[in-house]
């Protein structure tokens, strides 16, 4: 791997955050899954990275998929926690976004506007709480990333159709929760 294949995969590295925090709710969480994402990279032999397309799409979808995981066994968890469970927010910019090497970062970034935005207020990172996994990992990466249904279909395993259902119920909830309940 030469130097700039390596740029290019660390560049990633802020997108990888971006979708586990949205997708956790935790940057503590988020900063694990990346890291655990980078592992997994660097653990494939040479000509096993070398075979990859597209290594941006591949350390998309293991993050996913390993937060999908965390999603599910959190869920279990929980049902055993008798508090509620409330996220975390983000801290201050300055704490966890640095500029790339040699000059200042990108405000048009689309990864730093998203996560910083004002989309990620508690109620939002709550209505996702009451997602399914599936529901919550079809929503994030389609609605909020972009990523197209086929992609999104093969981070969960389930058909391009079946996603968009799933992005469907989860805009459901959230339309739901924006809704003021009206007195009876």
């Amino acid at each position: 791997m030469t130097d700039p294949d390596l740029a290019a995969i660390m560049t990633e590295r802020r997108q990888l955050i971006n979708v586990a925090y949205r997708l956790l709710g935790s940057l503590a969480d988020a900063e694990d899954v990346v890291q655990e994402t980078y592992a997994r990279w660097y653990a494939m032999s040479t000509e096993q990275r070398d075979a990859i397309d597209s290594p941006a799409a591949w350390l998309t979808t293991v993050a996913s998929r390993i937060c999908l995981d965390l999603l599910r066994s959190a869920r279990a968890r929980r049902e055993r926690y008798v508090g509620e469970w409330i996220p975390e927010p983000l801290p201050d910019r300055s704490e966890w976004i640095s500029a790339p090497a040699g000059g200042e970062g990108d405000p048009a970034d689309p990864a730093d506007r998203v996560t910083l935005d004002e989309s990620i207020s508690m109620a939002f990172l709550v209505v996702l709480e009451s997602m399914t996994p599936a529901e919550r990992v079809a929503f994030v990466l389609h609605d909020v990333f972009g990523y197209p249904f086929a992609e999104v279909a093969r981070i969960v395993g389930r058909t391009p159709a079946a996603c968009r259902q799933l992005a469907s119920s989860a805009r459901r909830r959230l339309r739901s929760a924006r809704t003021p309940a009206r007195p009876a």
